[in-house]
């Protein structure tokens, strides 16, 4: 059911292949990049989840005309049936979740997100607008433009988006839940395309789950079958969650499968449109232009053949490398990668404490040193000068005591900065909320840490807190600075928000790369959220099970 009268034109139908194809492509291109270092969510990663979230909203839009069609489906009701071939699917529901299944892939790695509730308006708001732009645009439907007609598809197509789009919460903030956890597998997240195959796998099979049934059915069994094809779909939500590597394997299977049918349908299949009749209807049987089904037939090859191509290309990162690691022949790619993240986060660290005993021995050799050495010398002077001039010799004895506590005061510093006393004595949360009691600009903290951490995660936390707010208070013309911190679900989540001019980015040096290096070490994940204008989002999300 498209949103606005098409007049049986293939084009629609072409514009979503050709949609298929650009998400396919950028999942593609994700999967290429996905080894590079740097995996901090940039300022444009932000429309990423309210698009999916769009594109659930019109997957919801696109089921509800089975539901609508399944309330006028009487026993012995008359009616036309009309069967283009070759394009599968061919309607909003598959290609939408197929979409929003392929962006998904690509921003599992991303932190931030507008808000809680964001994405499930979005979806809503996404599926009642196409609802209402049916209802506007089309004088008269298949099942009549009645009220009840508009107050169900009104109502069911945003509570349905509602509900779909809060399940890309979990995904979308940025937790590595099973999906992007640093435990699973790197093909995992190609689980979120099993819902879309699913769909397309039913269509096929001629199962009257996602699409209307044939006229006569009835209203009961309509209802029925269109209710049980939700409750698959939530059913099948709920199993890619739980083994998503298992998922990932059935959604590439399920695409090579359906794209090889489609290729081979647009190849060799038929050509003529279907018209099948039921009962005695009135007025005449309709009518479609007579190069659709040609028409249909070529989209239908084209998308197959996008199909096949991906799940070709999935296949030796999903189904054959886990039929190889049960066979003993091939490694574990998510072992792997866990010791390729091992040893540059090692190699992080070793960097790290280098450059700190660098700065630190640079420190005493400028600071304190030099001190020390002008109170040895005062002292020597003033030895040999105690009898002859006791005046001057007080006087430099003065002097040695001020360079003495001067001295004093620098050790003091940078004992601070190596381990503060108060992070030592009180924990993280005293220890952050003495450091925005001292910045020059207010700082509100909202912090729930119930409990100490381990002493070296704490150490990391707060020296990555304390470089977070330095360059919010030196480089973004901040005017406010909100810091929260919670530990839930076995992870420490932290948020640093100013209201500055925004711009801020890691791989411009300033100082957030050393932060992201800072957390990677105990398998933290930085994301940044700085669009220019402000305001400047950081979160940084640790594990501290």
């Amino acid at each position: 059911m498209w949103p606005f009268p098409v007049g049986g034109a293939p084009w629609p139908a072409g514009v979503l292949v050709a949609l298929t194809a650009v998400c396919a492509v950028l999942a593609f291109r994700a999967e290429q990049a996905w080894d590079r270092p740097g995996r901090t969510a940039r300022p444009a990663r932000r429309i990423g989840w309210p698009v999916v979230a769009g594109l659930v909203g019109t997957a919801a839009y696109g089921s509800v005309p089975t539901l609508l069609f399944a309330l006028h489906n009487s026993a012995g009701s008359d009616g036309y049936v009309v069967t283009v071939p070759d394009l599968q699917p061919d309607g909003l529901l598959a290609t939408a979740l197929l979409m929003a299944g392929l962006l998904a892939t690509t921003l599992l790695t991303s932190a931030s997100v507008p808000g809680r509730w964001a994405l499930p308006v979005v979806a809503a708001v996404t599926g009642e607008l196409l609802e209402w732009t049916y209802w506007l645009t089309h004088s008269s439907a298949g099942y009549g433009p009645t009220l009840l007609n508009v107050l169900v598809g009104c109502v069911s197509v945003p509570v349905l988006a509602a509900f779909a789009g809060g399940a890309l919460l979990r995904p979308a903030d940025g937790r590595p839940a099973r999906l992007a956890g640093a435990g699973a597998s790197r093909s995992a997240r190609w689980a979120l395309l099993l819902p879309a195959v699913v769909v397309m796998t039913g269509d096929l099979l001629g199962l009257d789950l996602w699409q209307s049934a044939s006229p006569g059915t009835g209203i009961g069994p309509a209802v029925v079958g269109y209710l049980a094809g939700l409750a698959l779909l939530a059913a099948v939500v709920a199993g890619l969650v739980r083994w998503p590597g298992a998922a990932a394997n059935l959604a590439v299977l399920g695409l090579v499968g359906i794209g090889a049918y489609d290729v081979a349908q647009s190849g060799f299949g038929h050509y003529l449109v279907v018209v099948q009749k039921f009962g005695s209807p009135l007025g005449a049987a309709p009518s479609l232009p007579l190069d659709i089904a040609h028409h249909a037939s070529a989209l239908g090859g084209i998308q197959g053949a996008v199909l096949l191509a991906l799940g070709l290309w999935l296949l030796p990162r999903t189904v054959l490398a886990d039929a190889g690691r049960l066979l003993g022949r091939g490694p574990d790619p998510a072992l792997a990668r866990r010791v390729r993240e091992l040893a540059e986060t090692r190699a992080d660290a070793v960097s790290s404490a280098a450059a700190e005993l660098r700065r630190i021995e640079r420190d005493l050799h400028d600071g304190a040193q030099g001190r020390l050495v002008t109170i040895g010398m005062n002292l020597r002077v003033a030895e040999e000068m105690i009898h002859s001039d006791p005046h001057e010799a007080a006087a430099l004895v003065v002097e040695a005591r001020v360079a003495s506590a001067a001295a004093l005061e620098e050790l003091r510093g940078l004992i601070r900065g190596m381990h503060p006393p108060m992070l030592a004595d009180r924990g993280l949360a005293e220890a952050v909320r003495a450091l925005a009691l001292d910045l020059p600009l207010p700082c509100e903290t909202e912090i729930d840490l119930p409990e100490r951490l381990a002493a070296p995660l704490e150490s990391a936390c707060y020296f990555a807190v304390a470089e977070v707010v330095t360059n919010a208070v030196r480089h973004s013309s901040a005017h406010a600075l909100q810091i929260r911190m919670a530990r839930t679900d076995g992870m420490l989540r932290i948020e640093v928000v100013d209201d500055g001019v925004g711009g801020a980015d890691p791989a411009r040096g300033t100082g957030l790369a050393g932060v992201e290096r800072r957390l990677a070490a105990f398998d933290g994940i930085l994301a940044v959220s700085s669009p220019p204008g402000g305001p400047t989002i950081v979160v940084m999300e640790v594990p501290c099970a």
